[in-house]
């Protein structure tokens, strides 16, 4: 029995192909591989290593948007897929290229002394990496849409998140020991080289799956009509308006929780990482299971409602932060970890329903375009409104029950007012895969939920 068996118990009774069960249980493996790159980029580790090397909000909202901007490349990359059909090229070459690059970015520290140089050195190595990636997303998306059976997506993208989940809760604990451990930069280059290795491992897993599975270019496409159809068909629109929008609500705060942790709170690599990383990846694996269950049963639309609202609501704890507590970062990540999972649930699951399988790769282009320039220019926002209103709230001294009421409580807040609005305005518009408008989808949840929780409480009466 191969080692990556081990994951399909969730899904293989439902998968008729050998083939195909083996692609999907390969790039789950593949996804637990590469958790460790992933983690590495986008966690503790980044934002402490871009502080060291001297940046501060602004720049480093800029170097946050940089990887982000390069979804813009996604149209051409969507072209050349297309009009070669070489996607296991471009997807082997492209995420080599970026996961080497990473290696390269660990050694920053020794190849400039100079503190301007690295910061420099670090924005093009970031803005290649992130290019070289570009390469990787489409292909990537447009397999897994072409091999996950439709009635089991939700189950299976569930199931890939819970091995990738659990891989990352030990990644997560060896980054902590290793920064909190190794002092200076040295901690951060055998961090991001490790990262970009497992990142290569996990590339090359996918030279065993058959690319073939996608679907041939039918006959008579054109890229700039799949472009326009993305426009005029009402479920795409809708979905793409949605995710444009929430984008730039949760990314014009959400890297600088990590900051505002190191910067402000004064935590420890290893605290922000258990009480932060660790828990919400810990209650994201225990309830993925059951959130894939809703969303194969009621469809992504009511799921990513209720992860929405409850992931808009928890930020209110910040509120409460002061330097040295860490039971708002316990609270965040605790209840947050719960619906984040749910979220991006419903984000992968989206981009594989609402999209045409024949112009799955422009659709997927002009999602990622579209999300990219919302994401970045949310970064810069965010960096920007941080350093702009510093100077004022330390002349103001604002408080908030007794908390200080800094510039960084204030982009919180402005994050808040932004997911809330993008909730009311354009989730109910989302078309759901299931047929069900929101509100029907609702009703037939609390039905479900009600009926199942009076069952519960009459077997425990009856055997009382």
């Amino acid at each position: 029995m191969s080692i990556y068996s081990l994951f399909n118990r969730a899904y293989k009774d439902y998968v008729r192909s050998d083939e195909t069960l083996r692609t999907l249980n390969i790039m789950i493996l593949a996804g637990a591989v590469g958790t460790f790159f992933f983690t590495a980029l986008t966690g503790v580790a980044f934002t402490g290593f871009a502080s060291t090397l001297g940046a501060g909000e602004l720049a480093f909202g800029v170097i946050s948007a940089l990887p982000v901007l390069a979804g813009l490349m996604q149209i051409y990359v969507s072209h050349l897929a297309e009009k070669t059909r070489k996607y296991k090229t471009m997807f082997m070459v492209g995420g080599v290229l970026q996961r080497a690059i990473w290696i390269v970015i660990a050694f920053i520290p020794y190849i400039f002394a100079v503190e301007d140089s690295r910061l420099w050195l670090l924005v093009v190595l970031v803005s290649l990496a992130a290019m070289c990636g570009s390469f990787v997303n489409i292909p990537h998306m447009t397999l897994m849409g072409s091999v996950i059976p439709i009635d089991i997506r939700g189950r299976y993208i569930t199931t890939r998140q819970k091995v990738a989940t659990a891989s990352s809760l030990l990644f997560g604990l060896c980054i902590a020991f290793l920064l909190d451990n190794i002092p200076g930069f040295l901690g951060y280059t055998i961090v991001f080289a490790a990262g970009g290795i497992t990142g290569i491992i996990d590339i090359l897993l996918f030279s065993g799956i058959n690319f073939k599975s996608i679907p041939t270019k039918p006959e008579g496409f054109s890229l700039p009509k799949a472009i326009k159809s993305c426009f005029t068909y009402p479920r795409m629109r809708d979905y793409l308006l949605f995710w444009t929008f929430w984008f730039f609500a949760i990314n014009v705060s959400a890297p600088f929780f990590t900051k505002y942790a190191i910067d402000v709170l004064s935590l420890s690599y290893l605290s922000i990482i258990i009480f932060g990383q660790i828990i919400a990846q810990l209650m994201s694996f225990l309830v993925l299971a059951r959130w894939g269950t809703f969303l194969d049963r009621y469809g992504s639309t009511l799921v990513m409602l209720i992860s929405s609202i409850f992931s808009t609501v928890i930020i209110f704890v910040w509120l409460f932060a002061v330097p040295g507590v860490v039971w708002p970062l316990i609270v965040f990540n605790s209840i947050g970890g719960i619906f984040w999972g749910a979220n991006d649930a419903c984000m992968v699951n989206m981009q594989l329903s609402h999209t045409p399988s024949k112009g799955r790769t422009a659709a997927l282009a002009v999602y990622a375009v579209f999300t990219s320039i919302a994401s970045a220019a949310a970064l810069i926002t965010g960096g920007a409104l941080l350093e702009a209103f510093s100077p004022l709230m330390q002349r103001l001294s604002l408080t908030f029950m007794g908390t200080p009421f800094d510039h960084y409580k204030l982009v919180f807040c402005f994050s808040i007012a932004v997911r809330i609005f993008v909730i009311a305005v354009f989730l109910p518009r989302v078309w759901n895969e299931r047929e069900m408008p929101l509100r029907t989808a609702y009703a037939q949840a609390y039905r479900d939920i009600s009926s199942r929780l009076k069952y519960g409480l009459s077997q425990i009466r009856f055997r009382r």
